[in-house]
């Protein structure tokens, strides 16, 4: 029988003094790391809680303002082009303090919203001329109407974007807005008009009724009540019709074109109950 032979087993090799210490020192030094990234990550919050972090970049902030102005980048004039209505004062005024300070100071976007904020702008551009220039470009709106509410009169556009309060005799060309709401509303009814130059000049003011549709007030004193839908036909009708046949030199006390189907027109002096 043949003899077998015994597998000697290895011994699991007893690690050298050398790799006892370095297994040591790894785990010392990860541990170490591990708690100077926590307090480093404690004093991070205790200097933003103070505010230090805020104060170093205020501080670094004036510094490069510094910095520019020393080298010939200072604000030294603000150049405004496309204003008629608009006073130079009042851009300097909503830009704030801007002369004498660094160019780069002041921010643009922030500047256009505030000089759009202004009554008479409908939009602005805002540059920099390097070295020392802010230049401004506005284009104004076009004053289309007058708004009367509670007594008080306001300048609008034909968006019924306020421009600014007026007086009593001031822009007496332009139709009167009356009612609440009419703003809002007046962009149509203003264009729908204006394309009718004959009919707008005759125009004296425009009332929205209920906010849901308008009566036209002449000159003369002749009332139009519109319909409340597809009044921009209703208009163009009746400047054909006095086109036509002289209509709206008549004496007339008003003209319906409520109906589409129907106008109802009524003389001065006339019996019978008026229509709403």
């Amino acid at each position: 029988m043949p003899a077998v032979k015994k597998r000697r087993r290895r011994g699991r090799k007893t690690p050298s003094l050398i790799e006892r210490a370095a297994a040591v020192f790894e785990r010392y030094t990860i541990a170490g790391a591990a708690g100077a990234g926590v307090i480093l990550l404690l004093v991070g919050v205790v200097l933003w809680a103070g505010g230090y972090f805020a104060m170093a970049g205020r501080s670094v902030d004036r510094a490069a303002q510094r910095a520019a102005v020393n080298a010939g980048l200072e604000v030294r004039q603000v150049l405004l082009r496309g204003a008629h209505q608009t006073a130079h004062q009042e851009v300097l005024d909503v830009l704030g303090p801007v002369i004498g300070e660094s160019i780069f100071r002041l921010s643009l976007d922030e500047a256009r919203a505030r000089i759009e904020q202004i009554g008479w702008v409908r939009s602005a551009a805002v540059t920099r001329l390097l070295p020392d220039t802010i230049a401004i470009s506005i284009r104004e709106r076009e004053p289309a109407a007058v708004w009367q509410m509670n007594g008080d009169l306001h300048l609008i556009d034909d968006s019924g974007a306020k421009i600014r309060e007026v007086g009593a005799y001031e822009y007496s060309n332009l139709p009167l807005i009356v009612g609440a709401g009419a703003p809002d509303a007046a962009a149509g009814i203003l264009k729908a008009i204006g394309l009718r130059p004959e009919l707008q000049k005759r125009v004296y003011a425009l009332v929205r009724v209920g906010d849901r549709r308008w009566d036209m007030r002449l000159r003369n004193e002749i009332k139009v009540k519109l319909p409340e839908e597809n009044y921009e036909r209703a208009v163009n009708d009746l400047a054909l019709l006095h086109s036509a046949q002289s209509t709206l030199d008549q004496p007339l006390e008003y003209i319906d074109l409520r109906d589409p189907e129907r106008m109802v027109i009524r003389k001065r002096g006339e019996t019978g109950a008026p229509a709403d």
